[in-house]
């Protein structure tokens, strides 16, 4: 069905029905209303990248998916999971999604579009035998959301996506990744709700950009004797400019006798300049959920205790974000002969929670020596080679033995 249409069909409902097109949130009609443009209002590209925080903590959250490996597993019928090489879908998001972009880019833009726009989108692209052939990200900002609730298009609610104002597609159609979602159908950006601690540290860039421009200096007070004529003011002020600055800075100024200057102290160290500055990063760094060591924030951190809060950044900000991407994974790209068999996306995290070698050789040890993994298995985790016959379970018995062969010493006698 067309644009055009589509929006009949609409127009032809109000006046019928008396509804409205529009509604408001927290209205009287017990919630939404059963037609709404919900981003009538879009972000505009502003200037938070500016601030400098904020690049760093969008530059850390995207980077921390876009290096994770995604993978197509399977869950097995006696327990575990096998990866599932041949699956189109893990063809497509383990290299090159489109032509235009590697799986680093795509998954990197998803997330900040998530993040500063509040809501990305991915537009499944099939063939004419309906197998899965490309992925492509749209543009947040020219997409809109359309809510039938009562079902008055087709028979049934749903939600509807209107791209560029002349597409249109059903809520199965697209992968839709939300930012902090109130209503579970459209999200929130980030600098929504930190507008204000963004703006106080783009002030702050600037004073500090201003002190440098002066040369670190402070305003001067010029006390002269005539009368407050408005050219001279000016004239005597731009003569004062000139003679400070950074260009001027340690060099010897003369003044006239007939002008007494002194100088206006403002230290920074009395205003709390560089505890504010400091205190406005953490606001943003934590409405981002990223952990002061990753801004190069030392001073309570440790080599031995980075390795836990990187698990930290893990389970109270990435988890989430993972989940949420599988779960649209899962349901939106994986057909459903896919989910029959128990196929089911994951993110590959160990290389998020990658321990130091010997922690992890140690681990191996232990779990080789307990019997709950083959050396094989322990060597595949190092992307060492496989090694015929390491593939069994070992046990220690006063001496090193196959699994399957403890007691076979005993046979005969």
């Amino acid at each position: 069905m067309g644009l055009k249409s589509f929006f009949n069909i609409l127009t032809e409902s109000k006046e019928n029905t008396g509804d409205v097109l529009t509604g408001t949130e927290g209205s009287d009609g017990g919630g939404l209303d059963w037609l709404q443009l919900l981003m009538s209002r879009n972000v505009r590209k502003g200037r938070s990248l500016e601030s400098i925080t904020y690049y760093s903590c969008m530059r850390i959250r995207c980077d921390s998916i876009a290096k994770l490996p995604l993978k197509i597993m399977r869950h097995l019928d006696k327990g575990g999971s096998e990866l599932v090489p041949d699956n189109e879908v893990y063809s497509l998001l383990r290299l090159r999604p489109n032509r235009f972009m590697g799986i680093y880019d795509f998954l990197f833009a998803t997330e900040f579009q998530k993040l500063e726009y509040g809501n990305a989108f991915w537009l499944p692209s099939y063939d004419s035998r309906g197998r899965l052939k490309e992925i492509y990200l749209l543009d947040s900002l020219k997409m809109e959301i359309v809510v039938d609730e009562y079902g008055r298009l087709y028979g049934k609610p749903d939600v509807y996506y209107i791209y560029n104002g002349n597409s249109v597609y059903s809520e199965d159609a697209l992968l839709h990744f939300k930012n902090f979602s109130l209503d579970g159908i459209k999200g929130i950006p980030v600098k929504r709700y930190i507008e204000t601690v963004i703006a106080n540290e783009q002030m702050s860039g600037s004073i500090l950009y201003g002190k440098y421009e002066n040369g670190m200096q402070d305003p001067v007070i010029v006390e002269y004797i005539g009368d407050l004529d408005e050219a001279k003011q000016t004239k005597i002020k731009r003569k004062f400019e000139n003679l400070g600055g950074v260009r001027n800075a340690g060099k010897v100024i003369p003044i006239p006798s007939q002008f007494r200057v002194s100088q206006l102290s403002t230290k920074m160290v009395d205003n709390q300049f560089f505890e504010l500055q400091g205190l406005t990063a953490r606001h943003i760094s934590n409405a981002f959920g990223v952990k002061s060591f990753q801004l190069n924030d030392l001073e309570k951190s440790s080599y031995s205790s980075i390795y836990e809060q990187n698990r930290l950044f893990y389970s109270d900000t990435l988890q989430g974000v993972l989940t949420e991407y599988e779960q649209e994974i899962d349901y939106k790209l994986l057909t459903g002969e896919d989910r029959e068999k128990n196929l089911y996306s994951k993110f590959n995290i160990d290389a998020l929670l990658r321990a130091d070698i010997e922690a992890r050789y140690n681990a191996y040890a232990a779990g080789i020596k307990n019997s709950f993994i083959t050396p094989a298995e322990a060597r595949a985790r190092e992307d060492m080679p496989f090694i015929q016959g390491t593939d069994r379970l070992l046990a220690y018995n006063g001496a090193s033995v196959w699994l399957d062969q403890i007691g076979v010493q005993y046979d005969g006698k």
